[in-house]
């Protein structure tokens, strides 16, 4: 699991690289009081921290923007992050050998 702020600090994503895409398992909006629910069904999580939601699926970080347009600095920092990562997969070994 990785997590990504957005430049202000105000909203996080949690996600994960898996094989060479990024899921977003759910993103905390720390500015919002509002009652934290899971995606897409709306159902409430009363006990959660306010201004979580999260996302069952879970979508990728396109689906996840076009799900979520407003949170565009967190989707922008995420996309640096995923392209980091996934860049970093080079470092691994070669199951092929060499």
């Amino acid at each position: 699991m990785r997590t990504t702020e957005s430049p202000d600090g105000r909203k996080v994503a949690t996600w994960r690289l898996t094989r060479r895409d990024c899921q977003v398992i759910n993103i905390q909006n720390r500015a919002d009081a509002s009652p934290a629910y899971r995606w897409p069904s709306g159902e409430e999580l009363p006990a959660a921290t306010p201004g979580l939601v999260i996302l069952d699926g879970p979508p990728n970080l396109w689906e996840a923007r076009d799900a979520f347009p407003g949170h565009g600095d967190l989707w922008n920092a995420l996309r640096s992050d995923f392209w980091a990562a996934l860049l970093c997969m080079t470092d691994l070994p070669n199951p092929l050998g060499s």
